[in-house]
């Protein structure tokens, strides 16, 4: 291959996936985003940036404008390269979806976090030891070790498991029926696998297994096609199927704005429904009040039964439009609101401030079904009701977690907690729910429900406070919320 072709690869090469880092950071606030891809594309996005770099750093040593700084260029560029290839396995491993059951795997997931920045640390250290100990000349003549970290166990472990990690979210995203996102996360699993592959199987050919047998050269043999043309193709891709994943926040914004005028009309007419209760009903039942007050005491029944027909009517009104809003409200898709508007009226009925923190994704949300939503409500109600009553806490928390199609709401407080054994002991219950002539505890009402919509729900109670945590899918059927 000639040094012009070599030239003009290399330049493609390093603009390509400086392009893929451009695009992904002129997204803005993508840590406020629920989906776990668009938090972790700023990873995506310094490996394309430093990588583009590494490869402008070769077209410079092709350029022969440097032939007297060459050892030096080879350490910048194996710098810029290894920087990109830890942000590239730190990307693979952020996008392995996590699961909302337990807990189990989160010491194999932190100690996971730490391969990258150890096989960062051991390129340095080789990369000092020898260097002083040896001249940059000494460094360029032994490659081997830096191959094996950067490429061996680097890249081409980052290709894969990001590949698996995209893959199994994309099937994720596919039951959340997000239109044509999961083929995106399939092309993006795709391009990163044969990444992984070319980048960090096809090396430079050197005397040591497997770099003797698979390389560059065996690949031009092979195909007629330079390995840098495929990387350039595969870095194509990629920028079409990360804009395309992009895209999704842009709708998170615009679900987000939408929401916001949602909520605005919601207020304007809750206004209107609060002067029409003070100004009508309100005002009814002021007067009936003062016609009671006139006439108490007096033998004078038609004034008393008027008054009593405008409490009467007055309430009748009062029913009628509180029965309105609530079915209104247990009939949305919008959990975010309904719980915020639970927290409104339940704080001034407690002694204990309501934090709540919700971390679901905006498109997510009005994927639930009705059904669900209203029984999530009910626990939720339920839980807050208890630790009124029991838990003498101060503070109550109430969390919104998950990713895709799994949904997590935790109740904690840090009160005084109660007996474990009264949800664990069902003859306990059993002769609780008989005590009671057949109605069912509150704790055992909560799990009924979680059963209904195919949820779990867990109750832990200790000294230091009471956590309830109800797990569930709340996706995957698209006529369920209609």
């Amino acid at each position: 291959m000639s040094t012009q072709v070599s030239f003009i690869l290399y330049l493609v090469y390093g603009f390509v996936f400086l392009l893929i880092g451009i695009i992904i950071f002129q997204q803005k606030n993508q840590e406020l985003s629920g989906f776990p891809i668009i938090r972790t594309l700023p990873l995506l996005g310094m490996f394309g940036i430093l990588h583009g770099i590494s490869e402008w750093v070769t077209l410079a040593q092709i350029s022969g404008l440097y032939q007297g700084h060459s050892g030096i260029l080879l350490a910048v560029k194996g710098i810029f390269k290894v920087l990109s290839f830890y942000y590239l396995f730190r990307f693979a491993l952020m996008t392995l979806p996590k699961g909302s059951e337990d807990h189990k795997g989160d010491k194999l997931f932190w100690m996971a976090q730490k391969i990258p920045m150890i096989l960062l640390l051991a390129w340095f250290i080789r990369f000092g030891i020898l260097h002083g100990f040896h001249d940059l000349a000494y460094l360029e003549e032994n490659r081997m070790g830096s191959v094996i970290i950067n490429r061996y166990l680097m890249s081409f472990p980052a290709g894969v498991i990001a590949s698996i990690g995209l893959f199994l979210s994309g099937k994720k995203v596919q039951r959340m029926h997000y239109e044509d996102l999961h083929r995106w996360y399939y092309g993006l699993s795709t391009v990163l696998l044969f990444y992984g592959i070319f980048d960090g199987l096809f090396v430079r050919q050197m005397n040591f297994f497997p770099a003797n047998v698979i390389n560059n050269q065996f690949f031009f043999e092979v195909t007629g096609f330079p390995i840098q043309g495929a990387k350039i193709i595969l870095g194509i891709f990629m920028i079409f199927f990360v804009t395309q994943i992009s895209r999704i926040f842009e709708g998170e914004k615009r679900t987000m704005i939408d929401q916001m005028l949602k909520e605005r009309a919601v207020e304007v007419e809750r206004e209107k429904m609060n002067r029409y209760i003070h100004d009508r009903i309100i005002q009814k039942m002021y007067g009936a009040g003062l016609k009671i007050e006139a006439y108490l005491g007096k033998e004078n029944k038609e004034y008393l039964l008027e008054a009593n027909r405008d409490l009467q009517q007055g309430i009748k009104e009062a029913r009628s439009i509180i029965s309105k809003t609530m079915i209104e409200d247990y009939h949305t898709n919008d959990l975010e609101s309904l719980i915020k508007d639970f927290i409104q009226l339940k704080e001034k009925d407690v002694d204990f401030e309501i934090i709540f923190e919700n971390q679901i994704p905006t498109l997510q949300q009005g994927k639930a079904s009705k059904k669900k939503i209203a029984q999530i409500y009910y626990i939720l109600q339920e839980a807050v009701t208890n630790a009124a009553k029991h838990s003498n806490a101060s503070k109550l928390w109430i969390r919104l977690t998950g990713e895709y199609d799994n949904l997590t709401m935790e109740i904690e407080d840090n009160g005084s907690g109660f007996d474990q054994g009264v949800i664990n002991n069902e003859d306990l219950l059993k002769r609780k729910e008989e005590a009671s002539k057949g109605t069912k505890l509150g704790l055992e009402i909560m799990k009924d429900r979680a059963e209904e919509i195919g949820g779990k729900l867990q109750i832990n109670s200790q000294k230091t406070g009471t956590a309830v945590r109800l797990d569930l899918k709340w996706g995957g059927d698209q006529h369920e919320s209609e």
